[in-house]
């Protein structure tokens, strides 16, 4: 029964481990984020996608099905 307990004891630990480690990692990006000239590196800046309305999308997709 001691031994179950010290198992459950440690996979709880590991587990706090595991969360502290996930918030440092956050902690670090949210600052980079801040910082200019960090973010560069650190993180991928976004593509500008060009939004297409729903029914140009749709005009442009029946026209590919009566071409095929």
């Amino acid at each position: 029964m001691d031994e179950a307990f010290r198992i459950l004891g440690r996979e709880h630990e590991a587990d706090l481990e595991r969360e502290a480690l996930k918030w440092q990692r956050a902690d670090e990006v949210r600052r980079a984020l801040r910082t200019p000239g960090l973010a560069t590196g650190f993180l991928r800046e976004r593509k500008k996608v060009p939004l297409i309305p729903a029914r140009v999308a749709g005009f442009v997709a029946r026209l590919a099905r009566v071409g095929a």
